[in-house]
């Protein structure tokens, strides 16, 4: 009776493979990862945000609509034409929109 030696090569490849994809400090990155794009990573724009606007992808792609006196200095876009002299920030984010600034979602950042 013949064994098969399928399984055990089946086996040792995917465990070398899983060392390749494995980064230098011991994280499995998933093969849809890029590891230069999470390491790329920007920061949020807003420190916190009651109206967002956010697309269904995933990562979703996020804008914050709240209306404020003056957006924070990492806003790039800062449109002072929508509720003037209030203004938004149009800037977008891909990822999570981050913490709610009021629990009522009624202010601004």
């Amino acid at each position: 009776m013949k064994r098969s030696s399928i399984p055990s090569i089946l086996l040792m490849l995917s465990l070398g493979a899983a060392l390749l994809v494995a980064d230098d400090v011991g994280a499995i990155l998933l093969p849809s990862q890029d590891k230069d794009q999470v390491a790329m990573a920007t920061p949020r724009p807003w420190k916190c945000c009651d109206v967002t606007l956010c697309t269904r992808s995933i990562p979703p792609t996020c804008s914050c609509q709240d209306v404020v006196d003056n957006c924070a200095p990492t806003c790039e876009d800062c449109n002072g034409y929508v509720h003037p002299p209030r203004r938004v920030c149009l800037d977008r984010y891909t990822g999570d929109p981050g913490p709610r600034c009021t629990g009522a979602g009624t202010g601004g950042n």
